[in-house]
């Protein structure tokens, strides 16, 4: 009788485990697929981002990026770039160039302002602000440079070299920074693009001293070997900052004025 009864006990306790464990296994099939559901993306899409995710909790509109400080300078810098690429294509390439010399050296202090306002920023807009300064860079520091270079030379077979080159040279060299960064010592590897527009700059105010014939030449070879220089990743070049900022601010002033004049002095 006791062994009939301990029998039909560990039966029921056998049944009731069994009954608790497949419980436990649809419990957790349950959870598993609504992970899934959760976690999972649609067909074609991927999960977003941390940077993603920041960049959309930081903002309910994209135009309110711009009313960050660093954000607003590159915002303006965009302005004169257009507008130094509109008085270029119109045949002002003098007066091109010293409207994109205000870009560069707004460039440089957005860098700067963000960096001595990063306790205050929102969450997000350094990760805007770092994008939207990249494409500034390559707006004033390759697609411009390149466009002067065909209009000096008229479409000449070696100036579309020296812009192939330096478009590609300028697109491998933004996207390895924006992968690695500076140095440990703030450093750049390789000339940066920034350099572009300052050495269009010089070479544009040394034009009266040159023949007209030899000056488109030496414009498409002094590119073609800066676009060489920009994936160098031999070279070592100290990032413009501290009190650079302003020196090369003083710089670009005076040399957009001196191209004003010479503008000037060749329409008389």
């Amino acid at each position: 009788m006791l062994n009939s009864m301990r029998a039909a006990m560990l039966a029921a306790g056998t049944t009731a485990h069994r009954s608790d464990i497949r419980r436990f296994d649809n419990d957790s099939e349950d959870h598993v697929r609504l992970a899934e559901e959760i976690f999972t993306p649609p067909m074609g899409r991927a999960l977003p981002t941390v940077t993603s995710i920041s960049l959309a909790a930081g903002s309910k509109a994209m135009i309110e990026y711009l009313r960050d400080y660093a954000n607003a300078i590159t915002a303006l810098a965009y302005l004169f770039a257009v507008i130094g690429l509109f008085l270029a294509l119109n045949g002002k390439i003098e007066l091109g160039v010293a409207a994109m010399l205000w870009t560069w050296f707004l460039d440089h202090w957005d860098g700067h302002v963000a960096r001595n306002t990063s306790h205050v920023r929102r969450p997000g807009v350094a990760e805007f602000g770092k994008s939207f300064d990249g494409f500034a860079d390559f707006f004033h520091g390759v697609v411009f440079p390149a466009a002067v270079i065909i209009l000096i030379s008229r479409g000449t077979v070696l100036s579309l070299l020296a812009s192939l080159l330096l478009i590609l040279a300028g697109a491998i060299r933004l996207s390895y920074f924006e992968n690695v960064g500076l140095t440990t010592d703030a450093r750049f590897m390789g000339i940066p693009v920034s350099y572009d527009t300052p050495l269009l700059a010089v070479l544009l105010l040394a034009r009266p001293q040159l023949p007209d014939d030899v000056f488109p030449i030496i414009v498409a070879i002094a590119f073609i070997l800066l676009a060489l220089l920009h994936v160098a990743t031999e070279i070592r070049v100290p990032a413009i900052r501290g009190t650079a900022v302003p020196i090369a601010t003083a710089f670009a002033i005076a040399g957009s004025i001196a191209l004003v004049m010479i503008s000037q002095s060749g329409l008389q």
